[in-house]
């Protein structure tokens, strides 16, 4: 049961070092993202072979950063080809489905070493109950990609905690949705995916640009939230999946509490508490009154917030004790732009409460 070498213990050598592993892979996005598009033509003929046709609906499912992908996903998906996308962590699609969601659909299930139990029994499922099922994966020849009707290949490493591999799914998944609008005849009403295959060809280097620009900053807001024992993120939409990324990391990395919850459920208990450290994701325009409302409440509660924006927003900022702006959180793939300064929030948190002999919550 204990496959994790590492412990919570301060200063502990397995974590660090794997700490340092995912600082690397952290640097590296840009090239695994442009890898995992450049080799994904055939699986995605693969699929729009199985299907041969639009398919019903579509269903993600994953566990830990693999269902956060589904959830970046599902839009990107929907808005490409017209149909219902939804993304379900895998032991509850397993276990509680209904037949009625899998029949008819596209099924894909996300599990990088490709052999998660809770993904595999998903897709089994899914398949026995009429699906076309498709597994994703780091790694070939694994029970994933070789068990169900296609494989995508994620070509990209996760030898410290997801980073690179968790965004490289979300941009595959993208540029399988703009490969399967084209194969099929256009759905009443939906728009071109133009704009994501821009998209998609500028994000290697945009990531890359971005992991540049945002570390130092970054580092600064790390060395003040280093102390907490507990952090919560929030946002809405994409920002929703790129909370859920950045408190993962964080649980992973420092290995400090943290959790992610959508931003109008702060609103729905006295959230947060004094002294709480708040990290509201609000790069969607749909969302900005819902992320000023919770940065007046923290302020008025007393708690210290960090806010990602897409632009400068005074009411915002002047609420908040710390902010990052990140025009580049904009179009289909903001989730992904959202997400990376948290990654790397994760990294200089991990490396300061080492250096405070912090370990985990309450060390």
């Amino acid at each position: 049961m204990r496959a994790e070498p590492s412990t919570d213990a301060p200063r502990d050598p397995a974590r660090l070092a794997r700490v340092g592993r995912t600082r690397t892979e952290m640097l590296a996005q840009g090239a695994a993202i442009a890898e995992t598009l450049a080799g994904a033509g055939p699986d995605f003929e693969r699929v729009r072979s199985a299907l041969r046709g639009r398919p019903e609906r579509i269903v993600v499912v994953g566990c830990g950063d693999s269902w956060f992908v589904g959830l970046a996903a599902a839009p990107i998906l929907e808005r490409a080809l017209g149909v219902p996308c939804f993304a379900v962590e895998a032991f509850e699609h397993a276990a509680f489905a209904g037949a009625a969601i899998n029949r008819g659909a596209l099924v894909i299930g996300l599990t990088s070493g490709g052999n998660t139990p809770a993904v595999i029994n998903a897709l089994a499922r899914a398949k026995a109950e009429g699906a076309i099922a498709v597994g994703m994966s780091n790694t070939p020849g694994s029970p994933a990609m070789t068990g169900f009707d296609a494989g995508l290949l994620v070509q990209a490493s996760r030898k410290g905690w997801p980073t690179q591999s968790s965004m490289a799914s979300i941009a595959l998944l993208a540029g399988l949705a703009a490969h399967l609008a084209a194969a099929f005849p256009p759905a009443p009403g939906v728009a071109t995916t133009d704009d994501l295959a821009t998209a998609l060809a500028a994000l290697p280097a945009s990531i890359d640009a971005l992991v540049a620009r945002i570390d130092d900053p970054v580092a600064r807001v790390a060395s003040a939230l280093a102390d907490a024992p507990m952090t919560i993120f929030t946002g809405a939409g994409p920002d929703f999946a790129a909370a859920s990324f950045g408190a993962a990391k964080l649980r992973e990395l420092t290995p400090a509490h943290a959790f992610a919850l959508p931003l109008e459920e702060m609103h729905h208990y006295r959230l947060p508490k004094r002294g709480d450290r708040l990290v509201i994701v609000a790069t969607a325009p749909e969302a900005r009154e819902r992320a000023l409302d919770t940065a007046l409440v923290a302020q008025a509660e007393g708690a210290t917030s960090f806010a990602i924006l897409r632009e400068p927003d005074a009411e915002i900022v002047e609420r908040v004790a710390h902010h990052l702006v990140v025009p580049e959180a904009a179009g289909p793939l903001a989730a992904i732009m959202a997400t990376v300064p948290l990654h790397a929030l994760a990294f200089h948190a991990a490396m300061a409460r080492a250096e405070l002999g912090l370990g985990g919550p309450w060390s």
